[in-house]
Formats: C-alpha cells, structure tokens, sequence
C-alpha cells in the first residue's frame, strides 16, 4: 500500500472572535495555517483537505456508518453534508460523493458494492444535503477502510469520514432471564423451498415464560432474526426485528406473523429467530429452519419502485397528545403503478427502519386513489404525539410486502411540549 502525503489544513471557525489579535498577526497566523503540511483530525472521525483552487469545498455536519457489520449485511448509510465552498453542486455535472483514496483498501475498490453515490439534487453554498445510501459488507471477515468525500472532476475536496469497519460474526450473549425476561420457543412455520425472489409467510409462537410482560410500547421488545450466533439481517433476504402490536403478559403465548422474500440467487439458507429487548438477547431460539431457494431468473420488482418527496407541511412545534394535521406530497418516480390497498406511507426510524408503533400514534398511511407512473399524491392525516421533548419525523414509501422504497422524506425536528 502505498501511502500518499495529504495537506491539511485546520479548520478556523466562523464563531472564532479575534477580538485580543491585531489584524497583523491574525494575517500571519492564517497564512501559516494554510501552508503547513499537517496531520489533524476534525473531531476524530473526519479529517479536512486542502482547499482546492476551484473553489469547492464541503463541510460533513453528521453521519450514520456502522463500526462492525456481519458479512454480506445490508446497511443503510446515512451522510450529511454542507456546500461551505463558493460554488453550487450541479446533480449531473460531475460532483457525487466517492470511497476516498481507494488504494488505502486491502482489499477491492468495490468491496461495499458502491464506491460513488450522485447528489440528491442541485446544492448551493451554505446549503446541506442528506445522502442515503446501500452498502453491503464483503463476505470475507476482516477490518475495511470506509472514507467518503465529495469529488468534482475526479479531485477531492474538505472534509472526509475517516471510518473503519470490522466484518465479522459478532456472538451475542443470550441471557436465560434478562431483568425477569425470559421466553420460550413453541412453533415455526416456514416453507422448506422457495422460488426466488417470491413473497412468503412466516408464523413464529413464542411464549412469555418470564415475570415481565413484552410491553408493544416504543418497540422495545422484538422477535429478530439470528444465525451462526450473530445478530444481523439475513443477507439477500428482507428479514428484520419484528415488533409486537400488543403486550404480551407472563404465562402468555404470542403467534407473530410476517414475510420474508426470497433471495434471487438459489442456494440453501438457514433462518432462526430469538427474543430481544434494546441490545438484550433472552429466552429460546426458534428451531433452525434450512429453505431450499430454486429458480433465479425472475427480475425484482424493487428496480420498478420509486418515490421523490416533493413537499411536506410538519410543524416544528406540536403540543402533547393533541392532534395535529400533517400533509406529505410524493411523486412516483418509477415505472409501476401505485395501488390503493398496496402501496402505502409509513414512519420510520433513524434507521430507515418501518416503524408503525410510534410516538406519533400513527402507522400505514393509505392511498387515497391509484398512481400513475409520473404521477403525484398528496397523503393527509393527523398525527397525535404522545412524548414531549425533541422528537424527530420521517416517512417513506412502502410495498405490500413491507419492503421500503425510494428516497425517504426530510427529517424534520419537532419540539414537543406540554401547554
């Protein structure tokens, strides 16, 4: 690996006030700043390049990139940055964000499956955007490089993540009885074969065998998927935590029903579930289940889905457990026809995970008519929030089969208050 010397530079903020500092020396000490070859890192995780001649130049205000990963887990990534530089990023004129420094990986260039992503749309100066994108973690244990920067006609500029992520099967810890937790395994019901890239029914009976009810609130307790000991989501399947819609009380049993869609590629596959609350793994697992996957030359419907977020009305400040009109309007971007009854909209977490229990005592928000391809729907309801203090909103779009799809709304920061 070769390793390539890099200027840095270190960032003077604008809160700085140079009140004590004649104009001189203040000249002097900026100068100095901007010509020595320094190694200085920006708050840990990310480190500052030099200010290029054309101007550009981006500030990463916040970020969402995992420290371990299971291998051929999907992740969600989440980057945001600020134009801090004088010129607009023009969407299609050569400005994305793009792996840094590719020859710094031990291992491929395409190693997560993407090492570019395109700017959502044009970003002015002192403008953000919120950058969300796939990755999927190699298949061969190991420690990767991780560091993203936005480019211009191939040249780097400000600030980039300096990551590192281990792939690896992380064992969890089951606990026989976590805080009077504890929980036993009764029945699975899942096919034996599958053709690929179909939808399937999963039944799974767990029993409360602890002193502590599963409590539906704030999805906190959860039936999620494990296998080899590791806690992740299958890889080419769109298994994830179930949550319960009610309480579960000790002594009872809880039948959860839910699907999980076939991998493209055939191959036999083990699927296992267990109990979780948080971080916490308790109880039984379900029995192993191996499914013989055949087929693989369907096409997925997920390349026909698509959805922009063209506006939304979400007041910044909502008032506790009263309720407040909420309006979100979509395009469909894709090539399929949204179906009332099918398609819908649903909150989600800072994961980008569905999230139909929630704080703001609303799930599946249905279509009001059929969309066209090219098409726009404006979704109205009422949410009624029921905690207080910052809380955060954003929906997506989702299939029938629960599977998220297109770019997800704006966060939007909500303060809620009691009068």
């Amino acid at each position: 690996m070769t390793n390539k010397p890099q200027l840095l530079i270190i960032k003077i903020r604008k809160e700085l006030k140079m009140k004590n500092i004649n104009k001189l020396f203040a000249g002097v000490v900026m100068f100095l700043l901007m010509n020595a070859s320094l190694s200085v890192f920006a708050q840990d995780y990310k480190i500052t390049n030099e200010v290029p001649y054309s101007g550009n130049y981006s500030d990463i205000i916040d970020y969402d990139i995992p420290a371990k990963l299971t291998p051929g887990q999907d992740y969600t990534v989440s980057i945001t940055i600020v134009n801090t530089g004088r010129n607009t990023w023009v969407r299609g004129d050569n400005f994305y964000l793009k792996l840094y420094d590719e020859s710094d990986n031990n291992y491929q260039s395409d190693v997560w499956g993407v090492n570019k992503v395109d700017i959502p749309y044009d970003i002015k100066p002192s403008d953000k955007a919120n950058m969300i994108f796939k990755i999927t973690a190699p298949k061969t244990s190991g420690v990767y490089s991780q560091k993203w920067a936005m480019v211009s006609n191939n040249e780097f500029f400000g600030e980039y993540t300096n990551n590192t992520v281990n792939v690896g099967g992380e064992n969890i810890t089951v606990s026989s009885e976590y805080l009077g937790n504890n929980s036993e395994f009764v029945n699975v019901s899942v096919p034996s074969s599958m053709n690929a890239g179909e939808k399937y029914k999963v039944v799974a009976t767990m029993k409360n065998s602890g002193n502590t009810a599963w409590s539906s609130l704030n999805n906190e307790y959860m039936l999620a998927p494990v296998t080899q000991s590791s806690d992740i989501t299958y890889p080419d399947w769109n298994s994830a935590p179930v949550y319960f819609s009610n309480s579960i009380e000790p002594g009872q049993s809880a039948e959860v029903e839910f699907y999980v869609t076939a991998p493209m590629t055939p191959g036999i596959y083990d699927l296992q579930w267990i109990m979780k609350k948080g971080d916490n793994y308790f109880g039984q697992k379900t029995n192993n289940v191996s499914v013989n996957v055949t087929g693989g030359n369907r096409v997925a419907d997920d390349k026909t889905y698509n959805a922009s977020f063209l506006e939304q009305t979400v007041p910044t400040s909502m008032a506790f457990n009263e309720m407040q009109d909420i309006s979100v309007t979509v395009s469909n971007t894709g090539n399929k026809t949204w179906i009332k009854g099918n398609e819908q909209l649903v909150m989600i977490d800072p994961k980008m995970a569905a999230v139909t229990i929630n704080l703001w005592n609303v799930g599946y928000v249905q279509l009001p008519e059929n969309v066209e391809p090219g098409g726009l729907v404006t979704f109205k309801f009422k949410v009624k929030p029921t905690e207080t203090g910052w809380q955060y909103f954003q929906c997506s779009m989702m299939k029938a089969d629960g599977t998220l799809f297109g770019a997800p709304s704006q966060s939007v920061e909500v303060i809620v208050s009691k009068k």
